[in-house]
């Protein structure tokens, strides 16, 4: 195939009597056609196809690369997923609701279950994930794997130029969370962590009260749970899954984008029936942090203890004020009384969808924005993993 800039040379499109565009048109210059006439011209391109004869004939389509790049943002996005667990599952249900995208492929290293979900969605099976990174005819890759695998998967999928939509947490150590997010803004690929919380109104109100009530003086956080739940077994195993401050990364996420990185972390854990495979049943972690900006911040989790039911408290004091959630919902407290905040008005889609516009659009800037907070709130995690094991503070760079 040959391009020229050369001006061509260009006739009205062929019309009837009433004035209407003419049906007697082959199927590539209707195509042309449709998004030359929304789109201005910047480029022509002379595009020759062979005929099964070996001899080349000119056929003078005008494209530009604005309708090439319209062309291929109006066909759906493929999405390839990989894990075929029940977080897998219920990614591949809410990917196959979004119009703009299909699931053509599953892949997972349990063939039963992954067979299984590929035929609910009409994809097909690999059973290997580096060969599904691989395929052509995939334009993002959605990571539901372990956690010590989102980092090795995510930057495979990102060199093989797709888009990458993985699990919390970002990686199982800091160096390769950092590799992922180099890579991501290196390849111009959008990468999504399933960190939901910051998307939603209520987060949005929060940042906006906090940051009209002056000066960050304390952050805490508490959650008490009597069991795992339905959470699964390997969730509580020190090497796949780090510490319970590592896998409720949902918790640190939301208060690093709120107040910013930390300087120093320090961390405390007893794990009841610790085995040597690293697998345990109770636990208790504590996180302290100094706050870059200022401000010091405390996370305690306590799991498999004797309570009913499961509790959770948040507070943000800062100098003009205390906000807390109470009853599912967040209040400012004052001297002069308190008062509820409502989640701002507005939309809200949800991460996936969110995805999926920014492939569409080429937009890469608050995706990479969010990887780099969710680099932050490993950087808390994990240098709490490193003070336990050296019962030392962490002071970061």
């Amino acid at each position: 195939m040959t391009q020229s800039t050369d001006t061509l040379e260009t006739k009205p499109f062929p019309q009837d009597k009433s004035g209407k565009m003419s049906k007697v048109i082959s199927a590539s210059q209707k195509t042309v056609i449709c998004y030359l006439r929304i789109l201005s011209l910047t480029r022509v391109n002379r595009i020759y196809d062979s005929d099964r004869d070996g001899k080349s004939k000119k056929i003078n389509h005008l494209v530009t690369h604005h309708a090439i790049h319209k062309v291929r943002n109006m066909s759906k996005i493929r999405i390839g997923i990989i894990g075929s667990g029940g977080t897998g599952a219920r990614h591949a249900d809410r990917f196959s609701e979004i119009e703009a995208a299909e699931v053509v492929a599953i892949s997972s290293r349990n063939p039963e279950t992954g067979t299984a979900l590929a035929e609910t969605h009409h994809a097909e099976f690999i059973s290997d994930w580096q060969v599904l990174v691989q395929r052509e005819n995939l334009d993002g890759v959605v990571i539901c794997t372990h956690n010590d695998t989102h980092a090795e998967i995510s930057i495979a999928a990102l060199r093989c130029d797709k888009h990458v939509f993985t699990e919390y947490p970002l990686a199982r150590s800091i160096d390769a969370g950092e590799a992922v997010v180099e890579v991501s803004q290196s390849s111009g690929r959008v990468l999504r962590i399933n960190h939901s919380e910051t998307g939603s109104n209520s987060h949005q109100a929060i940042k906006q009260k906090a940051q009209g009530l002056g000066d960050l003086l304390l952050t805490t956080f508490l959650r008490l749970t009597p069991g795992r739940g339905v959470r699964p077994e390997i969730l509580l195993n020190l090497p796949v899954s780090g510490p319970p401050a590592h896998f409720f990364i949902y918790h640190i996420y939301p208060i690093i984008d709120l107040f910013g990185g930390v300087r120093l972390v320090e961390g405390a854990a007893v794990y009841e029936g610790l085995t040597d495979q690293g697998n345990y049943n109770r636990f208790v972690n504590t996180v302290n942090v100094e706050f870059k900006n200022g401000g010091v911040g405390n996370w305690v989790w306590a799991g498999g203890i004797e309570i009913q039911e499961s509790e959770q408290h948040a507070r943000y004091v800062l100098t003009g004020g205390t906000i807390s959630d109470s009853g599912g919902k967040w209040h400012c407290s004052t001297g002069a009384g308190a008062e509820e905040i409502p989640p701002v008005d507005g939309p809200s889609i949800s991460l996936q969808e969110q995805w999926i516009q920014e492939i569409r659009n080429q937009e890469t800037s608050a995706a990479h924005r969010d990887a780099v907070t969710a680099l932050e709130a490993i950087r808390v995690s994990l240098s709490a993993e490193q003070s336990m094991q050296e019962n030392r503070r962490i002071v970061l760079k």
